[in-house]
């Protein structure tokens, strides 16, 4: 029995043991889920002037990808895998990596450093596997101050037109030492009314300028730079300017608030220097340097263009600050004097208005001049101080203003122009300034004579009338103010005959005017081809004139009753005309009479000339 319950044990053991041998564990025969296999975190950034910024796995499921939807990242950033684009994509699982991109929405930003969470789902699970930065882009901004042109004669002075600018910018002020960058100083060139600079601006973002007071900007875009803009700068010319200092101007980002520095070249600071105008003396162009010419009466004579006017005195205009002080130098043979009472024979006033609020203003002055009656020709340097050089004159006496027998340097700026007046034996009133050769005396005197000559007397009525009848004709009637002033002669040639008729081939109508220098002779109008007039020798000191009604061709081309002007001019050094010393109208008073409704002259046309 015992060994039948042994037997039994052994069988139902190895049983179990073949049973157990055959069989998988419960857990043998269920698959293992997958787990998601997410990347490293990346970390990365967008740079500067570039879009996109790519991230890459490899998908071991099915996945989507998506980046906040908050307002800032909205603004900067969206999410593309191609084709798809926006705030989240999706793919299918894959042993190939997988790339998609991160674009930045706008393409720069000056002072902000967005950052782009990418977030991948897998298996109902998430995680951020990028996070991208959108680079900070650098602002440009460049200023060029153009060329000047700096001469010895400041009325020369001027920007290089159309405006040159060099190739490399000025360095920028970062204070508060204003040696740290250029200092670009105003200029006052003579065609503008103000001090000022022009500059070329540069920049990759939206700038507007900061000014001082005491300036004035403007800009302009320059068409053949693209993206440049002319800046002119113009000090003006309040109390803020009266003495020369330092301004800084700043071309900042137009989309921060100006008092803050975000950095990253938000402000672009730059260094001018305003010339102060409380000791600025500014004459007209002018009369700059100019000579200023009376004859002896005292009368004021101006030529503009050949023609000639005459004034009581000279009435012109200065621009300073108050308190301006003329002076008066004239020039003898032992230096310059200074006279005063009777001896002032130059008086100067001025007219400063007193009731403007300008603190620098144009005003008008006047030059008087005497009457020289006797003495020689006289001439006289005008000074024009401010009132700070007037108040150092010792015991306001200008002599203090010479060295020696010129001006001292600091004075020197200030004396501005010359008054010249003639001589006293030089008024129209000279009885020889023509005067008849007497080796052709017979061809003026009795019933044969060719010729007639005649002075007209501004005092006489009859020689009025002479222009009166002649209104019409511009070259005569242009010189009648002068010669009714005695400013100079007028002589009244009548020819009578044609002086080649007679047995001398060489017969013209030969006369002398008097000891005046003059420097050219010119025929009125211009264009006149029957009257010539050629200066031949010199005989006692005088010149004597070869006068032909032939012209310069020979040929005799007027009809009786023509007129035509011969005018004796004094030029200045520069060329211009500086006066007339006397006149002859030449009357063609032989030949045929003009046909009906032609014209007994040269060039005519109504004027009001006196």
């Amino acid at each position: 029995m015992k060994n039948t319950i042994l037997y039994w044990t052994s069988v139902l053991l190895a049983s179990s043991a073949l049973i157990l041998s055959g069989c998988k564990s419960e857990d043998d025969s269920v698959d293992t889920p997958i787990t998601p296999a997410f990347p490293e975190l990346l970390q990365a950034t967008i740079p500067a002037g570039e879009n996109s910024c790519a991230v890459t796995f490899t998908p071991n499921m099915d996945w989507s990808a998506s980046i906040p939807t908050d307002e800032v990242t909205s603004r900067w950033f969206t999410l593309r895998y191609d084709p798809f684009e926006g705030v989240s994509v999706s793919g299918k699982a894959s042993t190939e990596p997988v790339t998609l991109y991160v674009e930045s929405i706008s393409t720069g930003t000056f002072d902000e450093n967005p950052v782009c969470e990418v977030s991948l789902t897998m298996n109902g699970q998430t995680k951020v596997i990028a996070q991208i930065t959108r680079g900070n882009k650098a602002r440009e901004f460049e200023l060029y101050a153009s060329e000047y042109n700096k001469t010895d004669d400041s009325t020369k002075d001027d920007f290089t037109i159309p405006y040159v600018y060099p190739e490399t910018a000025l360095k920028k002020y970062s204070g508060p030492d204003q040696d740290s960058g250029d200092i670009v100083e105003l200029k006052w060139p003579f065609r503008v009314s103000s001090f000022m600079y022009v500059f070329k601006a540069k920049g990759n973002f939206n700038w507007l300028i900061s000014k001082p007071e005491g300036l004035e900007i403007s800009s302009m875009a320059i068409a053949d730079d693209p993206g440049s803009y002319q800046i002119t700068v113009t000090g003006d010319f309040s109390a803020t300017n009266l003495d020369t200092h330092t301004a800084v101007i700043d071309f900042y980002d137009k989309s921060i608030n100006r008092d803050e520095d975000p950095g990253n070249n938000a402000h672009n600071r730059y260094c001018l220097r305003i010339p102060g105008f409380r000791d600025i003396v500014r004459h007209p162009l002018a009369n700059t340097n100019a000579t200023f010419t009376f004859n002896n009466e005292g009368k004021y004579i101006s030529n503009s263009l050949g023609n000639e006017t005459i004034s009581e005195n000279l009435s012109t205009t200065v621009s300073s600050t108050e308190g301006l002080a003329f002076y008066v130098a004239e020039e003898t043979e032992y230096g310059y004097v200074f006279k005063q009472g009777p001896a002032q024979w130059v008086t100067i006033a001025d007219t400063w208005n007193s009731e403007l609020e300008d603190v620098f203003q144009e005003h008008q002055y006047t030059v008087t001049v005497a009457p020289n009656e006797t003495g020689a020709a006289r001439t006289a340097k005008l000074i024009a101080l401010p009132k700070s050089l007037a108040d150092e004159l010792q015991d306001d006496d200008p002599f203090n203003m010479l060295e020696g027998t010129d001006f001292k340097a600091e004075y020197k700026p200030y004396v501005y122009a010359t008054i010249e007046q003639s001589d006293a034996s030089s008024s129209g009133d000279t009885d020889d300034f023509i005067t008849i050769n007497p080796e052709v005396q017979d061809r003026f005197e009795g019933s044969d004579a060719i010729a007639t000559l005649t002075k007209l007397d501004p005092d006489k009525e009859d020689d009025f009338q002479f222009f009166m009848d002649h209104m019409d004709d511009s070259h005569i009637v242009n010189y009648a103010e002068g010669w009714m002033n005695k400013n100079y002669p007028v002589y009244l040639l009548t020819c009578k005959a044609n002086p080649m008729q007679s047995n001398d081939p060489d017969r013209g109508i030969g006369i002398l005017f008097a000891e005046a220098t003059y420097n050219q002779i010119k025929i009125d109008p211009e264009g006149t081809t029957w009257l010539a007039c050629e200066p031949m020798e010199a005989v006692n000191g005088k010149t004597e004139l070869f006068i032909s009604t032939e012209g310069m061709s020979g040929t005799d081309t007027a009809q009786k009753g023509d007129t035509a002007t011969i005018v004796f001019q004094e030029l200045a050094p520069e060329g211009w005309v500086k006066g007339t010393l006397g006149v002859i109208i030449v009357v063609h008073d032989y030949g045929s009479e003009p046909a009906q409704g032609e014209g007994t002259g040269g060039e005519s046309s109504a004027t009001d000339a006196f």
